[in-house]
């Protein structure tokens, strides 16, 4: 089941084999623009003109030293960009994404355009992000949506994304798959045959996919921060009724909960063998910390307690040399193939994210000089692997020594994000490359898109959180 152009997950069950196409939380080796649909390395020409107007920025990010919860703003520091220039940069990309001063169509179109973002037509309130590569929504796109909205204030999107999450992909409180409740169904489609009705389908007992999960609590949780929870939407309710069944739901009928009961680490998926290991990707200890401040105070030394681990699973997943990752790692962090003959063992799609996640766990709260250290490790690897403000490949082993795939936006965003904790002199080559490289579009932009804007963030200093 696992799709030709996108990374799959295998779900080995103790049951009879289950194979499940999880492949979605990633991209093909062409999303990058180095392969399939002839996409140029970061999207293609040109950049279309968008209304940048929509998104509001904060002012003055200059210095060295962060202000509490404000990273830095690299683009400033290291390549003089002006704030104007920052927020138009900012703006303009979050605008092409949910396709806001665009004109680009109100249905999905696959092979063109920056959009991912549309709105049931038979109930504008819903809002969801469309996979054109794959043709699907996932818990893992919408969550990233929420995540940019509540980062760059796009309120309305925010609470539409919520709404179509909680209508059509969260377990319901009482839901007979008593070990998934309140979790988030990694998987859905949408046909839009009928332009008027567009017909939403997940399966009842679709697996969650964790890092989903930890976004759409973690984005709960700022937009409560950012904007309270007096209003239709009750944020922090919402967020910490989902951080809490991570730590606290019941394993039954080869179910288990999100954050392992013996590992104290996030699990792969919580179903049969998949709970029997990790993807490092998924260990965001930013977001834990974030957890253990805001969720249910009982909650807080095991949310502190997780981001610990997470850390030390971190570094022991990393290879010793290169420092890079593996897709999935055993829970002693040894890599883990993935089964029938995967390659999760070495570095590819869902790897590419663990630099931008080490980065931002050092600039929110924990300054942990072992997150500089492997950072530094990746931008040692790949400072003899970039070409056109791109990285050469996409994939490789992890001793560096095989390496495939052309370019990637999301990659070269994601080690850009790095640099808010690296130490090397050349940390500024990566943000140059970032701030450089066009915007994914055509079929391959969700994933592409999707993790550039996080990194665009990061890099920006405007994914923070707090708005004091």
């Amino acid at each position: 089941m696992k799709r030709a152009t996108s990374r799959g997950w295998l779900i080995r069950c103790a049951l009879p084999v289950l194979a499940l196409a999880l492949g979605g939380c990633g991209s093909s080796g062409g999303s990058g623009g180095g392969g399939a649909a002839g996409n140029a390395p970061g999207g293609g020409p040109g950049e279309a003109s968008v209304d940048a107007g929509k998104v509001d920025m904060p002012g003055d990010l200059e210095g060295e030293a962060p202000i509490e919860g404000l990273p830095a703003n690299l683009f400033g520091i290291l390549l003089g960009k002006t704030d104007a220039e920052v927020s138009d940069k900012v703006a303009s990309a979050a605008n092409r994404f949910f396709g806001i001063g665009t004109d680009e169509p109100a249905t999905p179109t696959k092979d063109t355009g920056y959009r991912c973002y549309y709105e049931l037509p038979e109930d504008p309130t819903l809002g969801f992000i469309w996979a054109a590569d794959s043709d699907d929504i996932r818990s893992e796109g919408m969550s990233y949506g929420m995540m940019i909205a509540v980062q760059t204030n796009l309120h309305a999107e925010f609470d539409k994304l919520w709404k179509f999450a909680k209508t059509y992909m969260q377990f319901p409180l009482d839901s007979d798959v008593a070990s998934w409740r309140g979790y988030f169904r990694w998987q859905g489609t949408v046909n839009v045959t009928d332009p008027a009705n567009w017909v939403v389908t997940y399966g009842a007992t679709q697996v969650p996919a964790p890092d989903g999960d930890e976004y759409f609590a973690a984005a709960l949780y700022l937009a409560n921060r950012r904007w309270g929870s007096e209003g239709s939407v009750n944020y922090l309710a919402e967020a910490q009724q989902i951080s809490a069944a991570m730590l606290h739901n019941t394993s039954a009928a080869n179910r288990f909960r999100i954050i392992h009961e013996t590992e104290n680490i996030v699990t792969f998926v919580p179903v049969g063998n998949s709970n029997g290991f990790s993807d490092p990707s998924y260990h965001l200890p930013a977001f834990y910390d974030l957890f253990a401040l805001d969720g249910p105070a009982a909650d807080s030394a095991a949310w502190t307690s997780v981001a610990e681990t997470s850390r030390n699973f971190l570094v022991a997943s990393a290879d010793p040399t290169t420092g890079l990752h593996p897709d999935y790692a055993n829970f002693d962090g040894t890599p883990n193939t993935g089964g029938n003959g995967q390659t999760h063992d070495q570095f590819r799609y869902d790897a590419w994210r663990v630099v931008m996640n080490m980065a931002n766990d050092y600039s929110w709260f924990s300054k942990d000089k072992r997150m500089q250290a492997q950072i530094a490790k990746y931008h040692a690897f790949f400072s003899t692997r970039l070409t056109d403000n791109n990285v050469a490949n996409q994939l490789y082993s992890l001793d560096g020594m095989t390496a495939s795939g052309g370019g990637s936006t999301a990659l070269v965003a994601t080690l850009a994000a790095g640099s808010a904790a690296s130490t090397r002199s050349d940390r500024s080559v990566f943000v140059s490359n970032l701030w450089n490289i066009a915007q994914q579009q055509g079929t391959y932009r969700y994933y592409q898109e999707g993790v550039y804007l996080l990194g665009l963030l990061s890099v920006a200093g405007q994914f923070k959180y707090t708005w004091q």
